[in-house]
């Protein structure tokens, strides 16, 4: 589409408006983020139908169980809930859906001295077709295409650490004042509802804190798939190996080339739910590339696949515990390991090399209640998860900011893991109440904080940054900042100490507090011939304290000059006229005044430039399916 002339780009759009015509009720099984999913944990926490596939989305076989088990077992407001669920899925092969609407942010930001109010307005039009379809008793096919257009970025009216509601975000067409984006998901599954395989394009989800998964987050970025799923009555399995997008050891930047194929990721967990209250599941995932590992779609411990080829692939792996004291109500803690340094733990050192997330907390779904469900959970991300370097060859330990990374846990630069950021923690409580039959109220409410751990790094480490080229190391405390500094005299690269040797968790001066606040509701009118209208009102209020912590304190580019003089020493200076007079070899010369001087500049400056700010996100639309 980027090489189509701007009047084929015109033709495109129109087609698709003419094709389907009205324009955000989802199709089931391929829309993960579909109410049906939050409905039925509910239902199995309550036991009104058998343990859910591990992986959602669900196939249509195992949606008509898990929804005819609460038609038959539920009370009558259950039962009247999964009939409407069964009308809107299974009446018709198709659906018509369209969405509007309007979003405001309006912000005032408090400097040390001054302050500046600014506010973004953007309109969304969303619509499109999809539909839920059986093909064969054992063969169900789910589609979800459409056309997604903003007049503004995402980014620029949403709260922080939020994920885009909308697939296929790249490569869009203008017009007028609207960015158009061509969004699709479908998938085909043959199998019964308990044993089953699926392929296709959509989002994947793991785990029972959903929209906030550690492992495979809800509202990721979707991927190409190809899952497995089985479940019995003491234990379920299941598998799913994907095609997703790498970007450069920066990650996203303005150019057209940040953005890459040959990317994959493997995750499969085991689940041993014999027991009714207790559950526990052992998980890997392992991302690589860019060669393809067809040995990953093995039913076996990814840690002795990856040994085979050198155990160069990124491997993590997880431990979810599930206790459910009474119906209804469910008490969790998943803990997501990348990096241990057993040796350092032997010995009772926890301020090692300890790189993993932990999330814990309770969901309660009360029967017959007003609040269909309530959720509390805390959620810690330790220093350098998700964050992994790339070298540029497999013979030396040398890199930039522009290598492909292949390991790093993105797919297409959006975290296929939790939102935070690397050395962050969360609080998060919500409450979905169901004021009457048509209103449903969305209660949410966090408390995160983040720390940039490059604000730690010693004198000489801050010096290795400041005198690398503009451009090769991202401090910016994301998931993009490594633990190495490139160095092609070796096969890896050098570690960075403070980062490699410590934990560092929360030990910088200057952390970013983010506290948010909002209520999302919907109001359904009856279904009629036209079909079902919504009306959506939303707001959320949020204050950050400290923010730029996420901004680069060492953005490199330090000019200095260099000899090699005949005996082979190579020497440094500040300048070729300063040469004669002080030249320093390479560690005495990041020790110089000169140096440090700009490192202490970088770092006053990084510090001038954090403010607290104040944001009110306001949001009305319209929805209607056919």
């Amino acid at each position: 589409m980027k090489n189509y002339p701007h009047n084929m780009r015109k033709i495109f759009v129109s087609l698709l408006v003419f094709l389907f015509g009205s324009v955000i009720f989802s199709q089931v099984a391929v829309d993960i983020n579909d109410s049906f999913y939050s409905d039925a944990q509910g239902w199995e926490l309550r036991g009104l139908t058998s343990t859910l596939p591990q992986l959602r989305p669900y196939p249509l076989k195992a949606v008509e169980r898990i929804l005819n088990d609460v038609i038959e077992n539920g009370s009558e407001r259950d039962s009247e809930l999964a009939k409407e669920h069964y009308e809107r899925i299974f009446s018709k092969p198709y659906n018509f859906y369209a969405e509007g609407s309007g979003k405001a942010k309006f912000s005032k930001e408090k400097y040390e001295n001054e302050s500046e109010s600014s506010k973004t307005k953007a309109a969304i039009v969303n619509f499109g077709i999809g539909g839920d379809t059986t093909l064969h008793p054992l063969v169900s096919f789910a589609y979800k295409i459409g056309l997604f257009c903003q007049t503004k970025d995402f980014e620029e009216y949403s709260p922080l650490y939020t994920n885009i509601p909308a697939d296929a975000i790249f490569d869009p067409t203008e017009s007028g004042p609207f960015t158009n984006y061509v969004t699709w998901n479908a998938n085909a599954s043959v199998g019964t509802e308990a044993v089953y395989g699926t392929a296709g394009i959509n989002r994947m989800g793991f785990g029972p804190f959903y929209g906030d998964g550690l492992a495979l987050n809800d509202t990721g970025y979707h991927s190409a798939n190809i899952a497995f799923n089985a479940t019995s009555e003491k234990w379920s399995y299941a598998s799913v190996y994907e095609t997703i997008g790498a970007t450069r050891n920066m990650g996203r930047d303005t150019s057209d080339n940040w953005l890459g194929a040959n990317k994959y990721l493997a995750f499969h967990a085991i689940k041993w739910h014999s027991h009714e209250k207790f559950q526990v599941t052992y998980y890997e995932n392992i991302v690589f590339g860019p060669h393809n590992n067809l040995s990953y779609f093995a039913p076996a411990p990814y840690m002795g696949l990856q040994n085979i080829g050198g155990a160069n692939d990124n491997l993590q792996m997880g431990l979810l515990l599930e206790f459910k004291p009474v119906k209804g109500l469910e008490i969790a803690a998943d803990f997501f390991a990348d990096d241990i340094d057993l040796n350092a733990l032997f010995k009772g050192n926890l301020d090692s090399k300890n790189r993993f997330g932990i999330q814990t907390g309770v969901i309660y779904a009360p029967s017959d209640s007003i609040f269909s469900k309530l959720s509390l959970n805390y959620t810690v991300v330790m220093p350098y998860v998700y964050a992994h370097w790339e070298y540029d060859d497999n013979k030396t330990g040398s890199f930039t900011g522009s290598t492909w990374n292949y390991q790093n846990y993105t797919n297409g630069g959006i975290n296929i893991g939790s939102t935070l950021d690397p050395n962050s923690d969360k609080i998060s409580l919500s409450a979905q109440i169901n004021a009457t039959k048509n209103l449903k109220i969305t209660l949410l409410g966090n408390l995160i904080r983040h720390a940039n751990g490059a604000e730690d790094f010693s004198d000489d480490e801050a010096a290795e940054y400041m005198l690398a080229p503009t451009g090769t190391y991202a401090t910016n405390g994301t998931l993009y900042m490594s633990q190495m500094f490139s160095d092609e005299t070796s096969s890896s690269g050098k570690h960075v100490d403070s980062a490699w040797e410590k934990l560092g968790f929360m030990t910088s001066d200057h952390k970013m507090y983010v506290a948010q606040l909002g209520f999302n509701a919907e109001y359904t009118f009856a279904r009629t011939r036209a079909g079902r209208f919504s009306l959506c009102a939303g707001y959320t209020f949020e204050y950050v304290k400290n923010a730029g912590v996420n901004n680069n304190v060492y953005k490199g580019g330090l000019a200095y000059y260099s000899n090699t003089e005949a005996d082979g020493t190579t020497y440094y200076a500040e300048s070729e006229s300063a040469y004669s007079t002080k030249k320093y070899t390479w560690e005495n010369f990041k020790s110089s005044d000169y140096v440090q001087n700009a490192v202490k500049k970088a770092r006053e400056q990084w510090v001038s430039n954090l403010y607290d700010c104040m944001n009110h996100y306001f949001s009305v639309s319209m929805k209607y399916s056919y």
